[in-house]
Parts: structure tokens; C-alpha cells; sequence
């Protein structure tokens, strides 16, 4: 009975011990993803019905996810940079203890015929003991340093993302509300040709039953209604999109009621950038990109891995100091303090140092290498975006010039079917020529937003302030107005003559921080570039 005892608690021990796998039920599910639902617009300022560019900018750096999640990854960084801080300190190990027994701890007694004269104790039954030490390995030391300096470029690189991830919402929000608003816009400009189409749909109902209309004409006229309505379709259906996409960006709820305010003129500029000076241009980028100070930084950690592998393949000396107490009342001296110095050598990690040492100068390499191609890539994003906003400045032009040619032929066909000696087939074309060469030009200008946009952010160029995330929304969209009132007081050529001299002092030395960045590229792009006639400012 008591082995059948011992082996059925045996089993159920183990049964209570053993974890079997439980996905969550769909009503738990839901109940987490109705909580995750309110908690998206949790802590939030009630937008208003109508809101203009300033306010989806502090909005967006506010109440976006993608920008909190790099802000939060930021914090996390500098949180552990401080838990490496910590660990090169040495370590402080205070213990203690209380050891009982059931009885005596005695030994017999030896006599000079080795015959037994009784036993004796030098333990009582109960002892006390506590420790206070402190213990530093010098090895474990010069590692946490190199591991603290790791963390420490882990921290700069976590901010340059965050501030890489500002730049890339502030185009995003810039792109979608501008194809809101020309969407919002050209739908009140068409509640007209919505009645238009709605009496040509009468119209052609009536003109069905009449047999003596020809069936051609009939037919001509019902494919300019369908198509006027399949535009009307197609315009909600961008505005709705693009609704969307706002709203997402600046952390709204999709189902709020918005109203856009027109943006701001400086955005509808059309400057003609063939004076820009490539030389400038290209200086600044290398020293401003958020990609190329992160891979910077990359290289930094890969460089002090390489004294990493030489490091831990050195011996350990260790020193101790403590404190210590024992209550046993048989010892002549119950507190004392103890030291001690201690050697240790791992001789597998001086074998594999070779191999560790080879490994880490290669990761140096790669990151060398990335930093090259980087490098390459931002010079020729600066190139390709200046040859795209130049040629939708000119395709906006010829665009502008198509709408108001489309708006004079609708015109004179809405006269015409006024006065009667025009056909309603022939207005409704008209019109939907007007509204198609419309949106072709708002499509454009959007783009050529988009790419003016790409220009500042291929060069490096901040264009939302950092560190404000924390402020009210009021303070905020008041310091975003701010700062783009001061960027658009000059066009992008004179912004960038403004940046590159507050950047760099002169230009008569070589640039030995952009040459040092750049090595394999200087002789590529050396003139083009103009990397020999710049100096950095220390």
C-alpha cells in the first residue's frame, strides 16, 4: 500500500509538472483585439472637423505607430546602455546562513594507548553565518567597457532610425494630404456635373422609348453618361483612399468625419532647380543621411568586437575582499576579513583566437563595405530625384496648360448647349475631358511634391524638428508651422546654400572626413561631386 501510495503521487507530481500548448479561444482573441482597438486612440486630442497640413504633421509625430515604435525601440536602447554601465562595476555578494542539526556534533577522543576517553564538540548545534565581499576580475571589467561602447553606438544608431523614420512620415503625410485634398476638392468642383449627368440620365431614358432617334446617337450619348459616372467613381474612390491613408498616418480613427484645409502655397512652388550646386549638394548628403551615420556607427561595434576576441582570450585575475561572521562560540574569532587574488586562463579561447580574431576583422570588412555601398546609393538617390522633380516641373506645365484648354472647350460646349445649337453628348465629353485633365494635373503636382520632397530627404535634410514628440499637440503644430515658415522662406537652392554653410568653414582644403567616408568613391565622383574643394567644420 505504501509503494502504490509513492508511485501514484509520483505520477500526479509529474502530470501537475508537464505544459501542454493552449491557443487562445476566438472570444479571448477578440476581447484582446477590442482592447487593442481602444487603446490605439487612447490619450488622444479629439481631432477637429477640419484640420490643415501643420496640425496631420503633429499629429503624425505624435500619434504614429511606426514613429513611436523607433522612439520606444530608442528608449529601450538607452536603458540597456545604462544596464551595461552597470555591469563593469564589481560585484558586491553579501550572503548568509543558518545551519541546524538533530543533535551534537561530536568526535571520540583518542588516548596515548589508543583507547577512548570520551567525546568532544567544537560546533554547536546551530550556526550563523553572513558574508559582505567584494570581487573584481579585471578581465570581465575591460569586456563590460567594450560592450558598454557597443551599446553606446546601439543607442545612436536606434536615434537615427527614429529620426530617419520622421523624415520618411513627413514625405508619407505630405503625399497622401495632398491627393486628399485635390481629391476633396475636385469632388465639390463636380456637384455640378453631377446634376448634369443625373438630367442626361433623364434625358436619355425619354430619348430610349422615342423610336425615331437613331440608335448610334442613342448609344454615343449613353457611353458619355457611363463614362462621366465611371470618372465620378474612380474620383470618390481616390479621395476615399487617400482619406485613409491620411487618417492611418496620423493615428485617427478611420471613421472620423474630415475636412482638409488647403496647403500651405510654398508647397505648390514650381522652382526651377538648374542652378543647384551638385558640389554642395552632395557634401551635405555625406554628412547628413541617417543611413550613413547608422552604418557609421554599425562599423563602430564591428571594430570593437575585433577587441572583444583579442580580449577574452587572456587570463582572468580576479580580486576578493569580504567581510565575515560566524556565531559558532567555539571559535577563538568569530569576525574577520578575508582576501584573495585569483588567476584563471581559458586555454580553448587562446586556441580559438585565431579563428575569432579572423571573424571579427571580416564583420569590419562587411561593414565597410555596407557603408561604401550606402554611400554609392545616397549620392545617386540625390541625382535621380533632382532629374525627377525637373521633369514633373516641366510636365506640370504642360499639364496646367491641358486643364485650361480642357476648361475653355467645356465651356464653349456648356454655352452651346445652352443656347441650343450644341449637344448634350458633346458638353458631357467636354466636361469629362475638364475633369480627367484636372486630376492629371493635381496627380502631377502631387508628384512633383513628392519628388521635392524626396530632394530634401535624399540629402539628409530634417524636415519635422526632433525631440518635440513629448510636447502638447498645440505646441507642436505651432513649432512644425515654425519651422516650415523658415524653410520656405528660401526655394531648395538657397536652402541648400544656407545648410551647407553652417556645415562647413571652407573650401579650400580636401575633405579628409568625406574622402575617409567615401574612400573608393572620391575618385569616381571627385569632380562631379566636388570633394576636393570642401572642409569639414570640427
Amino acid at each position: 500500500m505504501y509503494k502504490k501510495i509513492c508511485v501514484f503521487s509520483l505520477v500526479t507530481l509529474l502530470s501537475a509538472c508537464s505544459m501542454t500548448p493552449r491557443p487562445d479561444s476566438v472570444d479571448a482573441r477578440f476581447a484582446q483585439a477590442q482592447k487593442d482597438v481602444k487603446q490605439l486612440y487612447a490619450d488622444q486630442v479629439a481631432p477637429a472637423k477640419r484640420i490643415d497640413f501643420y496640425e496631420a504633421l503633429a499629429r503624425g509625430l505624435k500619434y504614429n505607430l511606426d514613429y513611436r515604435i523607433k522612439m520606444t525601440n530608442s528608449a529601450l536602447q538607452m536603458g540597456q546602455l545604462k544596464m551595461a554601465e552597470w555591469a563593469m562595476f564589481p560585484s558586491v555578494n553579501a550572503n548568509g546562513s543558518i545551519y541546524s542539526r538533530s543533535n551534537h556534533l561530536a568526535s571520540a577522543n583518542l588516548s596515548d594507548n589508543g583507547g577512548l576517553t570520551g567525546s568532544s564538540t567544537s560546533t554547536p548545534d546551530t550556526v550563523r553565518s553572513a558574508r559582505l565581499g567584494i570581487t573584481w576580475n579585471v578581465l570581465d571589467f575591460g569586456m563590460s567597457y567594450l560592450r558598454a561602447k557597443q551599446q553606446a553606438n546601439r543607442y545612436l544608431i536606434a536615434q537615427q532610425e527614429a529620426r530617419r523614420q520622421s523624415q520618411l512620415l513627413a514625405q508619407d503625410i505630405l503625399t497622401a494630404y495632398w491627393q486628399a485634398y485635390s481629391a476633396q476638392q475636385l469632388i465639390n468642383e463636380s456637384s455640378r456635373f453631377q446634376s448634369q449627368l443625373e438630367q442626361s440620365q433623364a434625358k436619355l431614358a425619354g430619348a430610349a422609348k422615342d423610336s425615331s432617334v437613331p440608335r448610334q446617337n442613342l448609344l454615343n450619348y449613353r457611353a458619355a453618361v457611363l463614362e462621366g459616372q465611371r470618372q465620378l467613381i474612380e474620383l470618390q474612390y481616390r479621395h476615399d483612399k487617400a482619406m485613409f491613408d491620411l487618417k492611418q498616418l496620423v493615428g485617427m480613427p478611420l471613421c472620423a468625419k474630415l475636412t482638409l484645409a488647403p496647403l500651405p502655397k510654398s508647397l505648390m512652388r514650381t522652382t526651377n532647380l538648374h542652378c543647384l550646386s551638385f558640389e554642395k549638394l552632395d557634401a551635405i548628403t555625406l554628412v547628413s543621411r541617417p543611413e550613413l551615420w547608422g552604418q557609421g556607427y554599425q562599423e563602430k561595434i564591428a571594430k570593437e568586437g575585433v577587441k572583444i576576441a583579442i580580449l577574452q582570450a587572456l587570463p582572468g585575475l580576479s580580486f576578493s575582499y569580504g567581510w565575515n561572521y560566524n556565531s559558532n562560540k567555539y571559535l577563538e574569532n568569530t569576525r574577520w576579513a578575508d582576501r584573495s587574488a585569483d588567476l584563471a586562463w581559458n586555454l580553448i579561447n587562446l586556441a580559438a583566437l585565431p579563428d575569432s580574431y579572423h571573424s571579427a576583422k571580416d564583420l569590419v570588412k562587411y561593414e565597410k563595405l555596407k557603408r561604401m555601398a550606402l554611400t554609392l546609393t545616397a549620392l545617386t538617390e540625390t541625382r535621380y530625384t533632382y532629374a525627377r522633380y525637373q521633369s514633373l516641373r516641366r510636365e506640370y506645365i504642360v499639364a496646367r496648360q491641358q486643364t485650361e484648354n480642357a476648361n475653355a472647350l467645356a465651356e464653349l460646349a456648356s454655352n452651346k448647349q445652352q443656347a441650343s445649337v450644341g449637344s448634350d453628348q458633346t458638353a458631357i465629353l467636354a466636361r469629362l475631358h475638364a475633369i480627367t485633365a484636372k486630376m492629371n494635373q493635381d496627380l502631377v503636382m502631387a508628384n512633383l511634391s513628392k519628388a521635392r520632397g524626396q530632394l530634401y530627404l535624399s540629402a539628409g535634410f530634417d524636415m519635422l524638428p526632433l525631440g518635440i514628440s513629448d510636447q502638447p499637440l498645440p505646441v507642436v503644430t505651432a513649432e512644425i508651422r515654425r519651422e516650415f515658415t523658415e524653410q520656405n522662406k528660401m526655394d531648395f537652392n538657397h536652402y541648400v546654400n544656407f545648410v551647407y554653410e553652417n556645415l562647413f568653414a571652407s573650401h579650400q582644403n580636401a575633405a579628409e572626413e568625406l574622402a575617409d567616408a567615401a574612400p573608393q568613391l572620391v575618385g569616381c565622383f571627385g569632380h562631379a561631386c566636388g570633394f576636393k574643394h570642401v572642409a569639414y567644420k570640427q
